[in-house]
């Protein structure tokens, strides 16, 4: 059979080239593929112990605030700024004791209310602490309504990746999750350990040369396989499951059938862009937010819609052509979009119509972000041939109710809009 398959990938001439090379330089493929299978083992080892590392320093941080400072944590709210107290001291401004716990342990550490940041050790390219950033939903979901820590091998913060152990704040009574504390150090460092792990293991590699008559007959086989993950990749894909993954073990190869694996990833990427992204805007389109919303309910998560138009967007273009019309909806879906990323996310539904889905609010919390999301959109202004133009949006705001299906959630939302433009328009009707 083996020499079946060989036949079949003749015509490759690097594949076949590569048979040749593996009766001449056996010892070479050899450590190579060993040094990719320890790399594996090790950076699972390494990884839980920079996990075991990073949940002791949240715990050490956690005791050193019950020992610091006494009372239980608590959050204010003035003026939309989160204050963090432990007690009746004001932990958001005091970075005195998780900076000496950084110096002393070289950790990354951060203190949120809920799914914001409101302490941390963390510092931009400018040197500003990454204050009042979001979290991802998934980790929020998992540490704080979960009530448990977990470790996480690629968090980006900032520009920057991440290795990370968040655990959850609990109140006195242990029946109240108040925030997470995060503790975080860059992945690069990780991958420096890793390296020189490998390195180290050479040697052994080196002492298990009697297996090279064994690589030398699975080789072969070995390449057959990884074509067969491609294919099978490609496949799904052309059925139309473009969740689906490629085999790790094709794309980390350097050879034309790793490269083949990346195009192949790149043309998945390519078509969920064009499947889930507006071409205009660049946000979700309504597919993708159809589909969200279903996720969403079969999740059980609560969410708020706020259905939202472009006012006298019709001006835009009858006046001033479609071009201006495109650069207002092209701003607006950016306000949009970067703004929903820490609530939920944001969708073009059509024309100069957008759907907003808040994720786990309830609708006085979503009416409030809304209003400050539409502060924001008062400030836009939209440069075309010279001129600027001002913009402002009405929005309709309703909570999701379990007994209604996702269409009629949508037309609640949608029937407040309509009273928002009716009251005059640029305002948020709840």
């Amino acid at each position: 059979m083996k020499l079946v398959h060989i036949k079949q990938i003749k015509g490759s001439r690097s594949l076949y080239g590569s048979f040749l090379y593996i009766a001449l330089l056996p010892l070479f493929l050899f450590g190579i593929v060993m040094m990719i299978y320890s790399s594996y083992t090790l950076r699972g080892n390494i990884q839980k112990e920079v996990s075991d590392n990073l949940r002791n320093v949240g715990v050490a941080v956690l005791s050193a605030y019950e020992t610091s400072y006494e009372g239980d944590y608590n959050v204010i709210i003035v003026d939309g700024d989160v204050e963090f107290y432990k007690g009746d001291v004001l932990l958001s401004n005091d970075t005195g004791l998780i900076d000496k716990i950084k110096a002393d342990t070289g950790v990354e550490i951060s203190l949120f209310f809920y799914d914001t940041r409101v302490l941390t050790t963390i510092e931009d390219a400018e040197g500003n602490r990454m204050v009042n950033k979001g979290v991802n939903s998934t980790i929020l979901n998992t540490v704080v309504n979960n009530r448990t820590g977990c470790f996480y091998n690629n968090v980006l913060i900032g520009d920057e990746r991440y290795f990370a152990y968040y655990m959850p704040i609990m109140s006195w009574d242990g029946l109240t999750c108040l925030g997470m504390i995060g503790t975080a150090i860059p992945a690069d460092g990780v991958s420096v350990m890793v390296r020189k792990s490998v390195l180290r293991n050479l040697l052994i590699i080196l002492l298990t040369l009697f297996v090279t008559a064994w690589f030398i007959m699975h080789f072969t086989s070995g390449l057959i396989d990884i074509i067969k993950k491609i294919m099978k990749f490609l496949s799904e894909i052309a059925e139309g499951n473009l969740a689906t993954d490629i085999d790790t073990v094709v794309v980390q190869r350097t050879d034309e059938l790793g490269e083949m694996g990346r195009l192949t990833l790149k043309l998945r990427g390519s078509l969920r862009k064009l499947i889930e992204k507006d071409a205009l805007t660049g946000i979700y389109n309504r597919r993708y937010g159809t589909g969200k919303l279903a996720e969403l309910i079969d999740r059980g998560i609560p969410y708020t819609l706020a259905m939202g138009d472009i006012d006298f967007f019709k001006k835009f273009n009858d006046t001033y052509g479609h071009e201006c019309g495109d650069a207002v909806l092209i701003s607006v879906s950016k306000t949009l979009g970067e703004y929903m990323r820490q609530y939920g996310f944001a969708a073009r539904w059509g024309g100069e119509e957008f759907l907003l889905v808040y994720e786990n609010m309830n609708e006085l919390a979503a009416s409030v972000a809304t209003e400050r999301l539409l502060d924001q959109i008062r400030e836009i202004l939209v440069e075309h041939d010279g001129q600027y133009h001002s913009v402002t949006m009405s929005f309709g705001v309703a909570e999701s109710r379990p007994e209604l299906s996702m269409d009629d959630n949508i037309n609640a939302a949608d029937a407040r809009l309509y009273k928002a433009k009716e009251n005059g328009r640029n305002q948020v009707v709840s």
